[in-house]
């Protein structure tokens, strides 16, 4: 952690690499505190120096799953190892071979100066066979950055090693060796480091032998002067002997309480890492249990269920809505469009009802989150596909339901809004359809449920003119229908009895008023119309009914009794039947 490894405020010896310019006026210093550098005296190896078959020291700084890339060791030179040339034996996985900051050997496989000095190098073992020191280099990386704990010097390889976590610029042999090297003029060379080795020998011999004298201080010498009144040479302390030992203690104890907090977090994260890896595994098992026994095909999660019901199942039409409705909980209205246009290639064309459901949904979906013209565009292409009049319908449908749940929340400008929409639609489709009766009908059961009577009634004026005659009846039965339901029950008898006048032998038409009559609850007008039939000389009613029929009435008006009246009411249909077929003989 650089944060740590450096406050602010803590002295430090680096060489001044490059000064910038930043955008803020302000200049820039790069420095670089690496041991290796600030120590070495000899010449940095540079890409002329490079040699084929010559074996060098180095660093790995990344590895792919191609090759492992190498830094030579004192240089700015590095190359490729392949994976062919990282193991005598065959490797899998690079990654698992070697790691960034492994100290390694490499020997010069090929230099091609031509494609910008592009390096090969190999790792081979049975290159460095014949070194001496191969065994060492393959013990590990630890035993080479070793620190001498009597002498306090750092092993050679740790000299070469360009680790910059490595380094601690405040240690005693670093701060001799960097003083001895400035009192030379700058230039460090092994014997130089021997003498700063050995007088860091000395400097601990007499420490040691400090601890044998009752607390006397031991004068210090300054190494080198920094202008900052801080003496650098921290080998040598200016306090007893005894308070450099409880320091140790302190030092010792603090890196224990550091030990235990890492093995702590590292304990939680094993804990959270178990937890996660149990919650997988039983979500995995979930799955397959409910894919065993059926229960996955029921509800749905994800595309993959989505897919599997649909390669059996492409016919169904609830499965593709499921998956539109699906898309559009993730507010993928592009992802549900295209589930409808994949709905339209794959469902067979003899099945018009499952295809016209798809286009219902994708037209719902264009009133929900599409535009005006969006909404248009699709109801076109779905008139060329399907029945036009069938999706008219369906589209006047929506938008009914959209005003109702306008209504329902109580926004003037919402339902304003929705209102304005159907009825434009429902104008647009009676123009359209003038002859069809169904599209009548919708239109006529919208005003009166919106209460529009006036407006309902100029329609059926309209609706009679443009269809046929024989349409006339049912038309008109609907309406009254619809008056009872949503407008008004005198209304809709009117418009009964004004049929049964004019058309006696109807006896569907006389059913249709007696169960709306009982659906209103009026079990009393209910009977007069069963008694006008039977006795017609207490009414102005003539029925021409012929026996069959009406035995298909008093049946039906025993059935009623059954269902809303007593045993007395039940008595009196089977009196008026025993007088019906005797005055019938």
């Amino acid at each position: 952690d650089p944060g740590a490894m450096f406050p602010p405020g803590r002295l430090v010896v680096g060489k001044v690499k490059t000064v910038r310019d930043s955008k803020g006026g302000k200049k820039l210093v790069d420095i670089d505190m690496r041991e290796s550098v600030l120590l070495s005296g000899e010449d940095r190896i540079s890409i002329d120096d490079i040699e084929v078959n010559e074996k060098y020291t180095g660093v790995v700084t990344r590895v792919e799953t191609y090759g492992a890339f190498v830094k030579i060791d004192n240089s700015d030179v590095s190359g490729l190892a392949h994976v062919t040339e990282c193991s005598d034996s065959f490797v899998k996985d690079v990654q698992n071979l070697y790691h960034p900051g492994d100290l390694v050997k490499v020997q010069v496989v090929s230099l091609d100066r031509e494609k910008g000095n592009r390096l090969a190098f190999s790792l081979k073992a049975s290159n460095f066979v014949d070194d001496g020191d191969s065994s060492d280099d393959d013990d590990g990386d630890e035993d080479a950055m070793d620190v001498d704990s009597d002498s306090g010097e750092v092993g050679e390889e740790h000299g070469d090693d360009d680790d910059d976590n490595s380094i601690d610029s405040d240690a005693s042999d670093f701060v001799a060796k960097m003083a001895a090297k400035m009192a030379a003029g700058g230039d460090v060379d092994e014997d130089s480091e021997d003498e700063s080795s050995s007088e860091d020998d000395d400097s601990d011999s007499s420490g040691s032998d400090s601890e044998d004298d009752e607390e006397e201080p031991v004068a210090k010498t300054s190494a080198m002067d920094t202008n900052v009144g801080f003496d650098w040479d921290t080998a040598i302390s200016s306090k007893p002997q005894r308070e450099e030992s409880s320091d140790d203690d302190s030092t010792d104890t603090s890196s224990s309480d550091e030990d235990d907090d890492k093995a702590a977090k590292s304990s939680h994260k094993s804990r959270k890492k178990a937890a996660a890896r149990k919650r997988e595994e039983e979500e995995i098992s979930r799955r397959e249990a409910a894919l065993a026994d059926g229960t996955a095909d029921e509800s749905p999660e994800n595309a993959a269920d989505f897919e599997r019901l649909l390669a059996s199942s492409p016919n169904d039409s609830e499965i593709w809505i499921k998956y539109m409705a699906w898309h559009l909980s993730l507010a993928d209205t592009d992802s549900a469009r295209n589930v409808a246009n994949r709905a339209f290639d794959r469902i067979e064309f003899r099945q018009e009802g499952e295809k016209l459901n798809v286009w219902t949904a994708l037209l719902t979906l264009e009133l929900k989150c599409g535009t005006d013209k969006s909404l248009n565009d699709a109801i076109d292409r779905a008139s060329q596909q399907n029945n036009p009049k069938q999706v008219y319908l369906r589209v006047c449908e929506q938008l009914d339901k959209e005003v109702d749940a306008a209504a329902s929340v109580g926004g003037s400008t919402d339902l304003d809004t929705a209102t304005k929409r159907a009825d434009e639609m429902f104008a647009k489709a009676c123009k359209k359809f003038k002859s069809k009766k169904s599209v009548w009908i919708a239109h006529l059961q919208y005003l009166l449920k919106g209460s529009r009577h006036e407006e309902a009634h100029s329609l059926l004026k309209r609706s009679l003119q443009s269809l046929p005659q024989y349409k006339h009846i049912e038309v008109m039965s609907k309406f009254a229908q619809i008056e009872f339901e949503h407008g008004s029950a005198e209304r809709g008898r009117t418009i009964f009895d004004a049929l049964l006048g004019k058309n006696p032998k109807r006896m569907d038409l006389l059913f249709v008023y007696i169960d709306k009559e009982v659906k209103c609850g009026d079990l009393d007008k209910a009977r007069a119309l069963f008694s006008s039939v039977v006795n017609p000389s207490s009414s102005d009613r003539k029925f021409k009914f012929s026996d069959k029929q009406m035995k298909s009435l008093f049946k039906k008006w025993f059935r009623m009794e059954e269902e809303h009246g007593d045993e007395d009411s039940q008595e009196r249909v089977k009196d008026e039947a025993r007088a019906f077929v005797s005055n019938s003989k």
